[in-house]
């Protein structure tokens, strides 16, 4: 009986075992973890590159926003989103917009120096988010008891759902490296410009329809202040679009066609 019983209990773990070794599995397996790395990358922890001050960056950064959730109180809140707004937009803009990476690259080497500013990027994208998470906690219940709130939570999901699901699309479509401004970063392109996925519909899916979950989770939480932080991100991502991203994208992914003259035009 004891015999019959290992038997029974040995078939799920070579069936486990064929699954992982098989082809599908392997490639399940591969995509599941990529789908998960990615995600906690667009929250601001790249685990394959976490450091000690990227680690103590994130939990001071954490457990402050936490302190500010729980005393719910505008006059700490807003100046923490007016930092992280500064701080991720504005941070992002003269660092890439200036000499500071070829004067950093010159001094560490492309792998340091980008993994030294892959850090600060993660800490921006972590903070720009519990900025918004800080904002939420705050409420104006004469204001927002005017939608019944029924109404509110499908809207709240429907846009968190629809808002991460097409960040996370394009951000695998481009790679994590063009999510931290890799290619901003070194002034070259990491690939050829990208027509797949998302963009075959959307010239920014990332800056449109990616920015919904943050709208999405100010509404799970029926917070005004929620919304606003959300939106004040949403326009300073398309002003840090136009002024430092668009002229790099244009410049570097972009080729002019050539013009013809009238001694190449076939006669």
């Amino acid at each position: 009986m004891r015999a019959e019983e290992d038997s029974h209990q040995d078939v799920p773990a070579v069936a486990d075992r064929r699954l992982r070794s098989s082809p599908w599995g392997r490639g399940v397996f591969r995509s599941v973890t990529r789908i998960v790395s990615t995600v906690f990358a667009m929250a601001g922890w790249r685990l394959e590159h976490l450091n000690a001050v990227w680690v103590a960056g994130s939990v001071a950064s954490v457990l402050l926003a936490h302190v500010l959730i729980t005393r719910a109180d505008w006059r700490l809140t807003l100046p923490y989103l007016l930092f992280t707004l500064v701080f991720y937009y504005g941070g992002n803009a003269v660092v890439l917009g200036s000499n500071l990476p070829n004067l950093a690259i010159a001094r560490l080497g492309e792998e340091r120096a980008f993994r030294a500013y892959e850090t600060l990027a993660g800490l921006m994208f972590l903070n720009q988010g519990l900025g918004v998470g800080c904002m939420a906690a705050l409420h104006f219940p004469r204001l927002e008891q005017v939608v019944p709130a029924p109404v509110v939570l499908a809207a709240g999901v429907a846009l968190f759902v629809v808002g991460l699901v097409v960040k996370l699309w394009a951000t695998i479509t481009v790679g994590v490296d063009v999510y931290y401004f890799r290619d901003m970063f070194l002034g070259r392109p990491l690939a050829a410009a990208c027509e797949v996925g998302p963009y075959r519909f959307l010239r920014n899916p990332m800056y449109s329809l990616g920015q919904l979950q943050g709208y999405g989770y100010a509404l799970l939480y029926g917070s005004l202040p929620g919304l606003a932080a959300a939106a004040a991100g949403h326009v300073l991502i398309y002003a840090f679009y136009v002024v430092a991203e668009r002229p790099f994208v244009r410049s570097t992914y972009i080729r002019p066609r050539p013009t013809q003259t009238l001694e190449s035009v076939p006669q």
